[in-house]
């Protein structure tokens, strides 16, 4: 017999021991002879523990048995086994070599997803340095201000240190002793708008 069945079982003993019990109690609770009703009430509770206890017990020691049990799991292994069998035996019937090279175009098919994907990604932060450059470029051609430098040009790519956010960090720079010199730096946030560092 299963656990589990003698388990409810036992639950719904122990409420209808429960409800007599509440019923009984009535019963001498209501009687005129307060003798007979102490002697009835202590019976009633006497004989009710001694149920209850027998039925928690037998009720505890059925769950740890189903819990605990090495048949139990070993049932469970058993199945387990089995259902991997056959499982394993249809997957052979069914999928046979076409399955094996639906499976390989599948791996392509995903393999070509990924370094796409990775183009993508890789094109879109191209894209947002030369946007990041352009945006603190033309604000300083629209301006007019600035006009000794040369070239802005992108850094990288960082967490700013004042927004804890990421931040393209842009340098302005001029030609010093025919050398170009950074002279300004911008962190240019993804939202388009910039500090001048220095």
């Amino acid at each position: 017999m299963d656990y589990k069945l003698i388990a409810w079982v036992l639950g719904a003993l122990i409420l209808l021991v429960l409800i007599i019990f509440y019923f009984a109690y009535s019963k001498y609770a209501r009687q005129k002879i307060a003798r007979h009703a102490v002697n009835g009430l202590e019976r009633l509770l006497k004989r009710t523990r001694l149920i209850l206890i027998i039925l928690v017990l037998a009720l505890a020691g059925d769950l740890g048995y189903g819990h605990f049990s090495p048949q139990n799991s070993a049932i469970h292994m058993n199945l387990f086994a089995r259902t991997s069998k056959v499982f394993s035996s249809v997957k052979n019937k069914v999928f046979d070599k076409s399955a094996e090279s639906s499976s390989t175009d599948l791996k392509k098919k995903e393999s070509s997803e990924k370094a796409s994907s990775k183009k993508a990604s890789s094109e879109k932060k191209a894209q947002s340095e030369k946007n990041a450059v352009k945006i603190v470029e033309g604000y300083y051609e629209k301006q007019g201000t600035q006009t000794n430098v040369e070239k802005y040009k992108f850094i990288k790519t960082k967490i700013s240190r004042y927004s804890k956010d990421k931040v393209y960090e842009v340098g302005a720079y001029e030609t010093e002793n025919g050398k170009l010199v950074q002279v300004h730096d911008y962190e240019v946030n993804t939202k388009g708008k910039f500090n001048l560092l220095y």
